[in-house]
């Protein structure tokens, strides 16, 4: 949270440097979620596969459901 108000000073009123600077923290800071989203999803995916039919019926998916539900991160389709 630091870095970000950081990079909101040096965009709002730093030099040309202190802009780029910005904006190489802000991409880091994004590259970083994207990285610690896909580890994620893999996790939760390599746990619900390990998990018996009926447990999957109880959680309420199929096991051909697995891939999509945990891309939506279970997030509601049009579907319901």
């Amino acid at each position: 949270m630091t870095v970000f108000i950081l990079g909101q000073e040096f965009i709002a009123n730093g030099s040309a440097l202190g802009r780029v600077f910005a904006i190489a923290v802000e991409t880091g800071r994004f590259g970083i979620a994207l990285v610690a989203r896909i580890v994620r999803i893999r996790r939760d995916r390599a746990t619900l596969y390990q998990l018996p039919d009926y447990l999957l019926r109880d959680i309420g998916i199929e096991r051909a459901q697995i891939r999509s539900v945990t891309r939506r991160g279970g997030q509601d389709g049009p579907r319901g």
